[in-house]
């Protein structure tokens, strides 16, 4: 088994055409956004880049208005006065100019009937995206996600692939309602087009990208008051704040190795001091559980802290630029498994095992701005650690992991099949049978620097991501009964990128990436890819 340490020169040829040609045909940038949904807040009316700087005069409350609040009493004339004779030409004042508007900003798309408190409204907002990719190796569909690389001993190790795809093409409502008293309800939807579908050469690649399945990302209900907000619905997880600390990349998240989760959930939390110069952010939620037959809902809970004085521009994703306070979050999830017991079928009892994650992240903002539109000489940096066990379909990382074959001492003809009822990657069993939850450990780290040229227009972003599970390599050791599963599953990852990303217009971006993914399997093979990509991205 040979490892490659650089593409042949027929691939590094093919990666110069892909270039040449595609880069005067302009791409933007893609991956989660600013503009999906970030559940701790309001949904989006558009993207947060958006927003003007501008005060807003508040409406009278509902209240103030049934009660027929008076207005000021008028302050009688004083007497004239005549005034003194002038001694020198009188000067008009010049007229106070106008704030100019951000060069970033655009109306949201939005229709709404009433105002104020009494106002109802819907926001379209979203994306069209369109993406070209070259890999050198057959190692992925247009997402790598979770997937292994080829190992260099096959033939899909050994050669490239091109793909194109506009299956991330992006569209959202968010809903605000009248306020009830103190209750203010709002609502979102947002979808894509990468649902479930089988790719290419189960589903033939005409109908795998140009006819992709739509699917819904974000489907949640909210009730906000000032004591505590109440959500329910699909949307990010608690664990991880996300997506708070998402990376910056072209590549679609999450990201290798990164913490990325949406699921349905009841979560209550509350902002403490939300207006102050420290604020606090506590959360806590009741997920769709892992496993169904487990009976019990998976837990999340967090806390954040933030100093909102101290601020960073960031791009959770490709687009959706916005500017957020120097925050530290810590959160944690439980979950509990009941895998069918590992015995020939039928299925007469079950075996439990607990899973469980910590979580910590980081937006520390190296070179501060004071607004989201306030972009050039800004340098920002985004981290997160992640440890946990039974987690692997938290952080886009499962290695591979695979059930083992049941023993047959009788030499059954067929062999017996064990029944799963939870997914791969989650657990797993040992020669004696015996479950046990898979460990992961994850470390991210990014930087994003918006360069002086044009306000910010231009930036740049780099990502390392590293995961690494403890105990795979115990679950299948050398020379077991699973002997074969060693050239298939791998207990370390590692994904590096370096992006360049250009504001064409205040809706068009463009964004240019380069790759690097590695596993390493539990023989130690040590396979790597390297992507391409040039994105085009246009915000509604």
């Amino acid at each position: 088994m040979k490892d490659r340490s650089t593409p042949d020169s027929s691939k590094l040829r093919s990666l110069i055409a892909i270039a040449v040609t595609l880069g005067a045909g302009a791409g933007f940038a893609r991956a989660e956004q600013a503009s999906e949904i970030s559940p701790t807040a309001e949904p989006p009316a558009a993207p947060a880049d958006r927003s003007s700087s501008a005060p807003v005069e508040a409406a009278p409350s509902p209240a103030q208005e049934a009660a027929g609040a008076p207005m000021p009493a008028a302050v009688p004339p004083a007497p004239a006065v005549p005034p003194p004779p002038p001694t020198r030409p009188a000067v008009e004042a010049a007229p106070a100019e106008a704030t100019p508007t951000s060069w970033f900003a655009r109306p949201p798309l939005t229709l709404a009937l009433g105002e104020g408190a009494r106002k109802w409204a819907v926001t379209l907002y979203g994306f069209v995206e369109a993406d070209a990719i070259f890999d050198t190796t057959r190692s992925y569909s247009d997402s790598i996600g979770s997937a292994l690389v080829a190992r260099s001993d096959t033939y899909d190790g050994r050669t490239g692939r091109t793909q194109f795809s506009i299956r991330n093409t992006r569209l959202g409502f968010a809903f605000e309602s009248p306020l009830i008293g103190q209750v203010k309800p709002s609502a979102a939807v947002e979808a894509d087009f990468f649902g479930h579908q089988e790719g290419p050469p189960t589903t033939s690649e005409d109908t795998y990208f140009d006819s992709p399945t739509f699917r819904i990302r974000h489907a949640f209900v909210k009730l906000a008051n000032p004591y505590v907000d109440v959500l329910m619905g699909q949307t990010y997880d608690v664990f991880g704040w996300q997506n708070y600390f998402s990376p910056c990349s072209v590549e679609f998240l999450g990201l290798p190795n990164q913490l990325f989760s949406r699921n349905m959930q009841l979560r209550v939390s509350h902002a403490f001091n939300a207006d102050g110069p420290v604020s606090v952010d506590v959360a806590a939620s009741a997920v769709r559980p892992v496993q169904r037959d487990a009976e019990i809902p998976d837990a999340n809970a967090g806390v954040r802290f933030s100093l909102n004085g101290w601020k960073g521009i960031t791009t959770p994703g490709n687009v959706g630029t916005v500017a957020l306070p120097l925050s530290l979050g810590v959160s944690g999830t439980v979950r509990q498994f009941k895998a069918n017991a590992f015995t020939p079928p039928p299925v007469q009892n079950s075996n439990s095992a607990t899973g469980w994650g910590l979580s910590v992240d980081a937006l520390i903002p190296i070179i501060p701005a004071a607004r989201a539109e306030d972009r050039g000489n800004r340098l920002t940096l985004v981290g997160s650690f992640v440890k946990g066990s039974g987690i692997s379909d938290l952080i886009t990382a499962n290695g591979g992991a695979q059930f083992p074959t049941l023993p047959n001492p009788a030499q059954a003809t067929p062999p017996p099949v064990y029944t799963a009822n939870i997914d791969n990657g989650l657990v797993s069993f040992d020669a004696s049978g015996v479950l046990h939850t898979i460990d992961w450990q994850a470390l991210r780290v990014g930087f994003q620097y918006y360069l002086p040229p044009w306000g910010g227009r231009m930036f740049l972003s780099a990502n390392y991501t590293q995961a690494h599970s403890g105990n795979l390599a115990k679950l299948f050791p050398r020379g077991g009964a699973e002997i074969e599963l060693l050239v298939n599953v791998a207990d370390t990852s590692r994904y590096a990128d370096l992006n360049l990303f250009w504001d064409a217009t205040p809706a068009a971006r463009i964004g240019l990436s380069g790759q690097y993914t590695q596993v390493e399997y539990l023989d130690g093979a040590k396979p790597h890819n390297i992507r391409g990509m040039v994105q085009t991205v246009y915000q509604f």
